[in-house]
């Protein structure tokens, strides 16, 4: 980075801290800097544009911070995932930093959309590779509410004047109750923030549009491999009797539904676990997409 921007970055953070965000001006930076007018502008075009790239900055190196740790020796992928949320808000001088991004979070007057995306794409991934692939349509919520939980902890310690929680103690239960509402998510095929808002979020959450004869043809490719393996009596009756409520003309939801579930349950822990999954998850795309519209 240029030395004269960072030395704007460096002297605008520790302004901030001393006085304040409201009450540093950008003339304030370029007195305490000795860098001109000129200078600053070519860099920032506001005092807005200087915060951002603080912030920037800060998540670029708690990215650095988090693929490090991925080099250590860990008994446990959990644990590497308390250390990878827990060191970059305990640095001490990245606290200020932390505010920073809360108040521009809050206050709207800073776009932080990238930076937020890159922070819950990371961490959606690391919940995916933490509780599994079969949760992996749930996990961008459950980035969103580790993290909301974290940071409203922190505020809430904050706004009352309390020393910050034991991160290492505190980070592993947040952890835990993420993974029991992804499950409860799971089971219930419920997403707790609506398609539209999450697509808005996270533009590769948006489901594909699932053609009718498409996933007729796929279960009956299911079913002929069903049918020719040494799978129980009731599992080739369930893959014949989704097949069927399927390909009905009058798309009868709540047997489907019935079915879906038996079938699941018939399927886990067996060879045809993760087939039968893709299924479940593509009958359910499909009738949600089949819902009539609102008039």
């Amino acid at each position: 980075m240029n030395k004269r921007k960072q030395l704007l970055l460096d002297t605008a953070l520790v302004l901030f801290e001393e006085y304040g965000i409201a009450n540093t001006s950008i003339q304030m930076i370029l007195e305490r800097s000795g860098v001109s007018k000129g200078t600053f502008y070519k860099f920032f075009g506001s005092k807005d544009d200087c915060i951002l790239a603080i912030l920037e900055q800060c998540t670029h190196e708690d990215m650095i911070i988090r693929k490090d740790l991925e080099t250590r020796n860990y008994t446990s992928d959990f644990d590497l995932l308390v250390d990878q949320l827990v060191i970059p808000i305990t640095i001490p001088e990245k606290q200020l930093v932390l505010e920073l991004f809360w108040t521009g979070l809050y206050s709207g007057e800073i776009d932080l959309q990238n930076l937020t995306r890159i922070q819950l794409d990371w961490l959606s991934g690391r919940l995916t590779q933490l509780y599994g692939e079969e949760l992996q349509d749930y996990t961008y919520e459950g980035a969103i509410f580790c993290l909301g939980m974290i940071h409203q902890i922190s505020n809430t310690w904050r706004n009352f004047r309390l020393e910050q929680p034991d991160w290492k103690s505190l980070v592993p239960k947040v952890l835990n109750y993420v993974e029991i509402l992804l499950k409860a998510m799971q089971e219930r095929h419920e997403h707790m923030i609506d398609p539209d808002s999450l697509a808005l979020i996270n533009p590769l959450s948006k489901p594909t549009v699932l053609d009718k004869n498409s996933l007729v043809a796929e279960l009956q490719t299911f079913n002929r491999s069903i049918n020719q393996s040494q799978a129980t009596i009731k599992a080739k009756e369930l893959t014949e009797g989704l097949l069927s409520l399927i390909m009905d003309a009058e798309l009868n939801k709540t047997m489907v539904e019935v079915v879906l579930a038996a079938f699941q349950i018939e399927f886990e822990s067996s060879s045809y676990q993760n087939e039968a999954r893709k299924i479940v998850k593509e009958c359910w795309c499909y009738m949600k997409q089949s819902r009539p519209h609102p008039r």
